[in-house]
């Protein structure tokens, strides 16, 4: 059977309520997490830790709240001594020379706790 046109609705679909785009338990950790980078923000004094670890490279672009012990490696993104304020320019560097960063302090090179099925 062929049809000449696209299958239309003749009456639209209703929503009931509202989509929540967020849980209230993701709500609580941004509010948390906003929190926690203002307070890194104000302790960096809106600066970049790196400016004078890293000459090479000029600051550039906003300043990025960043975590010195990644999330997936075991650090705590609400945890203000795991966070550190860094201009773009220096966190791409970070990311492209994880050797140096490592190095300079910038990063902390921890190995993931052995898993069940890890040697």
């Amino acid at each position: 059977m062929k049809r000449g046109g696209p299958l239309r609705r003749n009456t639209p679909l209703k929503r009931k309520k509202p989509l929540n785009w967020a849980s209230a338990r993701r709500k609580a950790e941004l509010s948390a997490r906003k929190n926690v980078r203002e307070e890194v923000l104000e302790r960096d004094a809106y600066k970049c830790v790196a400016k004078h670890l890293v000459p090479d490279v000029e600051c550039w672009g906003p300043l990025d709240v960043d975590e010195i012990i990644g999330r997936g490696r075991g650090g705590d993104w609400l945890d203000p001594d795991n966070c550190q304020v860094l201009c773009r320019a220096h966190h791409d560097w970070k990311h492209l020379n994880p050797a140096d960063a490592t190095s300079l302090g910038l990063t902390a090179r921890l190995k993931p706790k052995r898993g069940l099925f890890d040697p």
